[in-house]
């Protein structure tokens, strides 16, 4: 029996591995004793083993030693060791547990042996290793040993919870008759009059003609008209006027623009990639503006709404560019579009913080970025235990994240410095880089040539210079200085650093010493480098999303824990969604490509044309944008404790008018542009309608409908941050209207405030680009824009909140950037306007208020040009003419700071 038995250098002894000692394992006296009374082996009931809790005593050490491989952040050999079932299920070599026989478990052997964790980590000591021993040969128990989904995971749907009105599939409803039919435009004034009317109101008047043309510039372009195409509106005299306006605006590049903003906002886009919590720095997540650029560039194109999506969430799915040859522009633009699943904060990008529970972290926020933007529901109540609220599983929120997960796989990740695909095939790839090299290759030559002609005028300098130095120590100066600096000893260090200004050789100066042959020879190499170096190719990079692997299994996490993974799980959507006659399937992915498909069927069964929300959802919250508040004042949240649709047949309409319409955003716009509800003054008055006995008085709307939820006048709205900035710089004449490109540098200050950083920018021009383009992050913006509610991006934002705080009234009084913008305005009314000072404060108002000024207004402008220009020459010393000019900034700037100019009516 002595092969039982450790030697001493500590071997294998089953059940306690190494051994120091030299005694036996308490199997092997058992065993000896069974042997010696004649039994033939030990029974169980014989046994001391000492109970043990998976979760209390075995989970930890699991955690501690094995989980870095075989858990959470990896999946070594297939093998999870997170649960019990994962455990028994085992991995390539097979089961790694035997319930009751530790000897025989892969898990305790590799254990006991040493050999796992492997190399030098830390090893679990003997007593860990024995209570995993020991938990074994008990039998395993464990709190959850596995199963099907349970009824608490899974409740069934009832007929209540599909008959919630956001759930059905919307039907199209006939358009309702009206009274007052001379009032209906487009079918959504009948559906929003049949209301009005039946409370007694209607309609206000249509605004003033000039109210309504400043509305649709900044409703749709995100810009105030120029004094041209006034003028241009105005002499259509058309009954079509409005139509060839609003025909003409969607067409502008900056629809783009100004409805990108919206978009991104839901989709939670921003520049950097951390969660943003310190305001002296951010991460920028290189490239992600190329996704910025496809959103304004496919809106301008009008792309169906329903390719947007598909694009969006399984572009990568929809050709093989693995294999392809060449990237073409449609390759690149599939690529690029799936950035939208890409911008969820993510700080795995340091090495401390790569952590299992930060990966999940991604993947949650970027489910509830899906669920508010394009579904309109709260998911991410559903990551813990089924919603509180809404008939959504625990289930199907695992479902729906099992289809992220080839490509949001927390074992195999991708951290930010790995986020991107060039944007040149392989081949292409490749055929750049052995250009480059060869090119590289010819440079070298030639720089050594222009070298070797230019060394012996640069010596013959030096030692001119050398003549200054003590010979003492002559010789030695210029041996340092002739030594690579990083072959220098410590003397040499210090001779080069004591005499480095003394015995510099500029190179201009070598280029004056070069005699006529040389000077010759050198300057053709030099072009000779010059045409090399334009011939350097280059290729960029693109923020996509790909599957990264075979789908591994999924499973759904019991509390919302990643660590305590439960049933597995299939990939699929939301039950209550669902056509139960028609029921979401994942098909195998694209033949020859290693990508799961399983993007693509998401994408397929939201473009579905009658499924419940999509449409809705996308509807509402462009309705949203022209009103105030969307038809669902509740954008991000359709569910039951969301508020209820004012007018659920005109929001089913419109729904299936977009979808019957070819999923198109422009012709949606068009619809609500033109008609009667838009171009309702937003001024409180009776309406038009009255009741149908004339004796009696018309209610008054203010008191029947107070909050405006009917729509009897056009809301008053506030602009939004970025509007106000880009309006601001249109009438100081100095907007930058390019698109696209990288983003605009920001910078901090020292005390708190953020501004352009002119300092890195790629032309002086461009720090009065659009504010689409300026540097985007989570909580530090641009102070202009952060004092008027740019919205803090901790996901997404679906719904902007205005607020009136002092902070605004004093950046705008006293702010640089609205100081130099007042000055750019002023010397643009001079130019335009002359010396006359009632000429310029007609242009001012007509610039900045897109309007006449009135005769009071006059009265008071020219009183403030007369009392500042007087103030000016006497507390500042001004000529007149500088105090005029003075003054005629001060008036600017005041028509800038009114509520005229901050709000749209």
């Amino acid at each position: 029996m002595a092969f039982l038995f450790p030697n001493r250098m500590g071997t294998w002894n089953g059940r306690r591995g190494y051994a120091a000692a030299l005694l036996p394992s308490c199997r092997t006296i058992a065993f000896l004793l069974a042997i010696l009374s004649g039994s033939g082996s030990a029974p169980a009931s014989s046994r001391v083993v000492k109970a043990r809790s998976f979760e209390r005593d075995v989970l930890p050490i699991l955690k501690a030693y094995c989980w870095k491989c075989h858990g959470g952040e990896a999946w070594k050999a297939e093998l999870d060791l997170r649960s019990l079932p994962l455990i028994i299920r085992g991995g390539k070599n097979g089961a790694a547990l035997i319930r009751g026989s530790a000897d025989q478990s892969l898990l305790y052997q590799k254990l006991a042996a040493g050999s796992m964790p492997p190399g030098d980590a830390l090893k679990p000591t003997d007593e860990q290793i024995a209570a995993i021993g020991d938990w074994i040969d008990a039998g395993a128990p464990a709190q959850y040993e596995g199963g099907p989904l349970t009824e608490e995971d899974s409740p069934p749907l009832s007929k209540a919870d599909r008959n919630w009105w956001s759930f059905r599939k919307p039907v199209r409803p006939a358009v309702p008759g009206v009274q007052h039919r001379d009032r209906v435009r487009t079918p959504i004034d009948a559906f929003l009059l049949r209301k009005l009317e039946a409370k007694g109101l209607g309609f206000s008047r249509d605004a003033e003609v000039l109210t309504l043309l400043r509305r649709v510039y900044l409703d749709v372009i995100g810009l105030p008209p120029a004094p041209a195409e006034v003028d241009a509106f105005l002499a259509d005299t058309s009954p079509n006027a409005l139509e060839h306006l609003v025909d003409r605006l969607l067409s502008s590049p900056h629809f783009g623009q100004r409805w990108g903003r919206h978009w991104l906002d839901a989709a939670g886009y921003v520049d950097s990639i951390d969660g943003d919590v310190d305001a002296a720095f951010t991460r920028k997540r290189e490239d992600i503006w190329k996704y910025r650029d496809y959103v304004v560039r496919v809106l301008n194109d009008d792309k169906p709404y329903d390719r947007f999506l598909l694009e969006q969430i399984a572009g990568d799915e929809l050709i093989d560019w693995r294999n392809s040859k060449t990237f073409t522009p449609e390759i690149r633009e599939l690529l690029t579009a799936t950035g939208f699943l890409r911008l969820a904060a993510d700080v795995t990008f340091a090495p401390e913080l790569n952590t299992a529970d930060l990966r999940n972290q991604v993947v949650y926020d970027t489910i509830q970025i899906l669920g508010s933007n394009l579904l309109g529901l709260t998911l991410q109540c559903a990551q813990c235990h089924s919603h509180k609220f809404d008939p959504i599983s625990h289930a199907d929120y695992y479902r729906l994240r099992a289809i992220l997960a080839p490509a949001y796989n927390v074992r195999n990740w991708k951290h930010s410095w790995e986020r991107f695909l060039h944007d040149v095939s392989t081949a292409e790839k490749q055929q750049i880089d052995d250009h480059n090299s060869n090119v590289e290759s010819q440079l070298s030559g030639l720089n050594e040539k222009v070298a070797g002609i230019r060394r012996p005028f640069e010596q013959e300098l030096l030692d001119e210079k050398l003549a200054r130095v003590p010979e003492a120590i002559r010789a030695d100066a210029k041996r340092a200085i002739n030594t690579p600096a990083e072959k220098r000893s410590a003397v040499q260090k210090y001779l080069a650093e004591r005499f480095a200004s003394v015995l510099k050789v500029d190179s201009a100066n070598i280029d004056k010493a070069l005699d006529e042959r040389s000077r010759k020879n050198v300057n053709s190499l030099r072009q000779q480098i010059d045409g090399l170096q334009s011939t350097r190719k280059s290729y960029g990079r693109i923020q996509a999303l790909w599957d990264v692997g075979t789908p591994a299994p999924a499973f759904l996490h019991i509390r919302g824990d990643y660590r305590t993974p439960g049933a597995e799980i299939r990939p699929g959507v939301i039950a209550v969604l669902d056509d139960p006659s028609n029921p979401f399937a994942v098909a195998d992915g694209p033949a020859g490509r290693p990508t799961s498909g399983y993007r693509t069927a998401l994408a397929g069964w939201l473009t579905k044309p009658d499924h419940p929300l999509t449409a809705r959802v996308i509807v509402n919250r462009i309705w949203q944008q022209y009103f105030g508040r969307g038809i669902v004042a509740t954008p991000d949240n359709f569910g039951l404790a969301g508020a209820q649709p004012t007018h659920p047949e005109l929001l089913d309409w419109l729904a299936t008018e977009f979808v019957r319409s070819g999923w198109s955003l422009k012709r949606l716009h068009r619809l609500i542009l033109t008609s009667t509800a838009y171009r309702q003054s937003s001024h409180p008055a009776i309406p038009e309608s009255s009741t149908e006995n004339r004796g009696e008085q018309s209610p008054s709307p203010e008191t029947v409908d107070p909050e405006n939820q009917l729509l009897w006048r056009m809301p008053l709205r506030r602009l939004e941050s970025e509007i106000i900035r880009d309006a601001i710089l249109a009438v100081s004449g100095h907007l930058d209207q390019r698109l696209g490109g990288p983003p605009i540098p920001l910078k901090l200050n020292a005390d708190g405030s953020v501004e352009i950083d002119t300092n890195k920018l790629s032309s002086p021009s461009r720090r009065f680009g659009r504010s689409l383009y300026l540097f985007a992050r989570r909580s530090y913006q641009l102070t202009e824009l952060s004092v008027f509610d740019q919205p803090v991006m901790a996901t997404n934002c679906t719904r902007r909140i205005h607020s009136e705080v002092v902070s605004q009234s004093l950046t705008m009084l006293n702010g640089r950037f609205i100081f130099e913008q007042a000055g750019h305005f002023a010397a643009r009314v001079r130019a335009e306007a002359g010396t006359d000072d009632d000429r310029r404060i007609e242009r001012a108002f007509h610039l900045a208020l897109i309007r006449k000024v009135s005769a009071d207004e006059f009265s008071l402008a020219r009183e403030l040009l007369r009392e500042q220009s007087a103030r000016y020459r006497k507390q500042k010393e001004m000529t007149t003419e500088q105090s005029v000019d003075a003054a005629l900034v001060d008036l600017c700037q005041m028509l800038l700071n009114t509520n005229e100019f901050l709000y749209v009516e």
